[in-house]
């Protein structure tokens, strides 16, 4: 179970999250959601021991995430940044097995890496260059490293995964993060995509200005009247989930065309 108590972060003067309580347990996706600048990214990092709380605590299974050490804290929490970035060349494969490092059973190392590549479809790049793949292959083979380093009963974190995928690859990725939280993971994702956190999520968790204004089921925060006052914009709810309405100018556009 990940927990959240009293969490606030600042920097100077600047509040980046102020005093934020929720949990979630284990088979759960939660979709972080909220404007730019509204605290998703800190949240997750914080979640993910990645950044040190001004006040209160974060607790994996009861203990604190400050009481562990970096490897300890790998073999519960896997990461995935928002921007694709290594600093050292290495190909596909052996960017993905930097995930490695925590392992316990390191004899399965091969056959887990060769998993995460066969889930994030980069077989024919496994030889490439990381750095000569584009921006979506980036985040796939980025996603297939914490798949690798990812304990089946810990939590999965990631800033922004689907961002520079294509639908058949957002599909994929969004597939194989069901998965991980039907096994018993804890998946946090911050996300924009609302459409797609309605379809993927257990539970949305809504940050405004560094605080968290509502957690609960997708229906009852991504609510259309809500998404109307906070964005500015119609949404619809139906049948096949949350869509956003955009005006059909078209007829219009053609005809001043002609």
């Amino acid at each position: 179970m990940l927990t959240l108590s009293n969490l606030s972060l600042r920097y100077g003067r600047h509040d980046a999250l102020r005093d934020v309580t929720v949990k979630s347990a284990r088979a759960r996706v939660i979709a972080l959601v909220g404007r730019n600048g509204s605290g998703k990214s800190t949240l997750l990092r914080l979640a993910a021991g990645l950044l040190a709380p001004t006040t209160g605590r974060i607790e994996w299974d009861g203990t604190d995430l400050r009481e562990l050490s970096a490897v300890q804290r790998a073999r519960r929490v896997a990461y995935v940044a928002q921007r694709p970035q290594l600093s050292i060349a290495l190909t596909v494969t052996e960017a993905i097995g930097l995930g490695q490092f925590s392992a316990l059973d390191s004899a399965a190392n091969g056959r887990v890496v060769g998993e995460a590549i066969d889930q994030m479809q980069l077989a024919s790049l496994a030889h490439r260059s990381f750095h000569e793949l584009s921006a979506g292959e980036q985040q796939r083979a980025l996603v297939a490293r914490a798949l690798v380093q990812h304990q089946r009963d810990g939590l999965l974190a990631l800033d922004e995964p689907f961002s520079n995928l294509d639908p058949g690859e957002v599909n994929r990725v969004a597939n194989v993060l069901r998965a991980r939280a039907v096994a018993g993971a804890l998946v946090l994702v911050a996300m924009h995509d609302l459409a797609l956190a309605d379809q993927i999520s257990d539970e949305v968790w809504w940050l405004e200005q560094g605080k968290l204004i509502v957690a609960g089921a997708p229906a009852q925060v991504l609510t259309v009247e809500r998404l109307r006052t906070v964005f500015g914009c119609e949404f619809a709810r139906g049948s096949h989930g949350l869509a956003l309405c955009i005006p059909d100018g078209r007829a219009g556009s053609i005809e001043g065309a002609q």
